[in-house]
């Protein structure tokens, strides 16, 4: 049985899971595919950050009323170099997933950010599970929660900006919004991206998407063509903005059936980065891929020969 055999079935098997859940019928709604609205001015920002290892803020952009950007706080460890926005998959249940991470990035001298995704952990809305309505078949409402995504990260930015240099590290659909945050005004000391997935891809390509195209069928919608979805999808792909991050790495692993590498490979190409590529999955290169740990310690901490290229 070969190792990338083992690999695809880890992501099947935790597709198939998600499967079982039972979820309403949901149309197809396609969106105009025009530029995101996230990247203009920030709203004023508070003279103070509220004190704890945990702290809210209405949210720059909210969603529902009372909507709060909502940030736990991993202290740096030895001498500081800043802070480091973490970005965590979609349907974190818990920050204990991602606590590797935001060790990893202590250790390194970033005192990390882990900066709640609209819809999980604490925001989740009473009676549903963390993540389930982050991504919607209605394009209008999944662009404007990505809207609101980037604007909070973009405030963290902004916010941290006053104590140092700012990274960030985002994980899977993560990844996508800090790819998106990478672009904006503000710029990032560093940027890694790990499992970046291509919306069009994934809706056309893998187990998730055939998951809403049965949803929409269930709800009498017809499925758009593939082009006509990946136009209305194109603003949420970071290939058609320029980066403003200094540093960047994009990680992806060869046999990712939840992320086709072929959206990694797009994106680095375009930013003009060698992408780092590993035999794995889609989960078991976020949670079991100690090289893929190795090399995000070596970026953070500005190594040499750490696969990455700076930009200009």
């Amino acid at each position: 049985m070969s190792p990338g055999f083992l690999h695809r079935s880890l992501d099947a098997l935790a597709v198939w899971t998600e499967d079982l859940v039972r979820r309403e019928p949901e149309p197809c709604r396609l969106a105009a595919p025009e530029p995101l609205r996230c990247f203009g001015p920030l709203p004023p920002l508070p003279d103070e950050l509220p004190p704890g290892t945990s702290w809210s803020l209405p949210s720059p952009r909210p969603i529902v009323p009372e909507d709060r950007l909502s940030v736990h706080v991993t202290p740096t460890r030895g001498a500081r170099r800043g802070t480091a926005l973490l970005v965590p998959p979609w349907k974190t249940r818990s920050p204990r997933l991602v606590s590797g991470y935001a060790a990893l990035l202590a250790r390194a001298g970033w005192e990390a950010w882990l900066v709640c995704p609209p819809h999980h952990l604490e925001r989740t809305p009473a009676g549903a599970r963390s993540g389930e309505g982050f991504v919607s078949l209605d394009l209008d409402r999944l662009r404007t929660t990505f809207e609101q995504q980037v604007l909070e990260l973009r405030t963290c930015t902004a916010l941290a900006a006053r104590r140092g240099p700012v990274a960030l590290l985002g994980l899977s659909l993560g990844a996508l919004a800090g790819a998106l945050a990478a672009t904006a005004p503000e710029p990032l000391e560093l940027a890694a991206l790990v499992g970046p997935p291509q919306l069009a891809l994934v809706m056309t390509e893998t187990g998730i998407g055939r998951r809403y195209r049965r949803l929409a069928e269930r709800a009498g919608s017809p499925w758009p063509a593939t082009a006509a979805l990946a136009e209305a999808l194109a603003p949420l792909d970071p290939t058609r903005r320029e980066p403003t991050a200094r540093r960047i790495f994009v990680a992806a692993g060869l046999h990712d059936h939840i992320a086709p590498v072929a959206g990694a490979r797009a994106l680095a190409a375009t930013w003009g980065v060698e992408p780092r590529l590993y035999p794995r999955g889609h989960l078991s290169l976020l949670f079991l891929c100690g090289a893929l740990r190795r090399d995000l310690t070596a970026f953070t901490l500005g190594l040499a020969g750490d696969g990455a290229r700076a930009r200009l």
